[in-house]
Formats: C-alpha cells, structure tokens, sequence
C-alpha cells in the first residue's frame, strides 16, 4: 500500500536552492527522517538556501521534531558557517506564528514564513546583504 502523503525534492544546482514538498498527513518525525535522508545526497545542503512548501501539508510538525531537526542540521553541518535563507511557505498561522521561535535554534539560517510561493522564491533567490 502506498503512503497518503510525500516529500518532493527539486534541487536547482545553478542557483543553489533546494525545494522541499512536504504533501499529505506526513507523521512529523518522518518528515524529519525523510528530509536528512534528501539532505545526505547533496554535497554540504547547508551552501543552498531552502524553500519548505508546506502548503499541502495535512498535519503539524511537533516542536519536538523541530528541535531534533535543529540538533541534527548542527551536526550535519559539523560547525560549518553558512549563512543561508530558508522560506516556510504555508496557510497556517500556526506555522507562522512559530517560524520566529524555530528561527533561533537556526543560527546560521534566516528564516521568513511566506502564504504565497512566489513571494517566497523572489526572497530566497535574492543575494543576501552583506
């Protein structure tokens, strides 16, 4: 039986941007585990900016599940300084709400919540200021 949910990843090599479709009622912790196996076939994932296009999603990433996915990213990363951008595109004001809070336990990382996918990609393709 197939899973009622799915992540697509779409990698633009050329502008270093990584898009993320997290699509159905995706168990949080999977969404985690999905997302690091997507992250290892890339070389350093931390060098491109991120777009998480939850707008299909059916559920809510646990903060737990948040905070292990900060944790896993630091050690990914392996003391690594990037400086990248990382749009949260969703309906949900939850989401939005939260995206501030995640934000600090990304120090490297700004992250913006966007409603609107275009938006979102105009920001996270822009070259960040010095």
């Amino acid at each position: 039986m197939r899973d009622p949910y799915r992540l697509n990843v779409i990698a633009d090599h050329d502008r270093k941007l990584l898009i993320f479709r997290l699509i159905g009622p995706m168990p949080s912790a999977e969404f985690v585990e999905r997302l690091f196996e997507a992250y290892c076939g890339f070389d350093k994932p931390w060098t491109y900016a991120r777009i998480m296009d939850m707008r299909r999603f059916e559920g809510l990433i646990e903060f737990k599940d948040v905070e292990a996915m900060a944790q896993r990213w630091a050690e990914l990363k392996g003391g690594a300084f990037y400086p990248a951008k990382v749009a949260v595109i969703s309906f949900d004001a939850l989401d939005k709400a939260r995206v501030p809070q995640a934000s600090t336990m990304f120090p490297d990382e700004t992250i913006c919540h966007f409603s609107d996918y275009y938006e979102a990609m105009q920001w996270v393709t822009a070259p960040i200021a010095a």
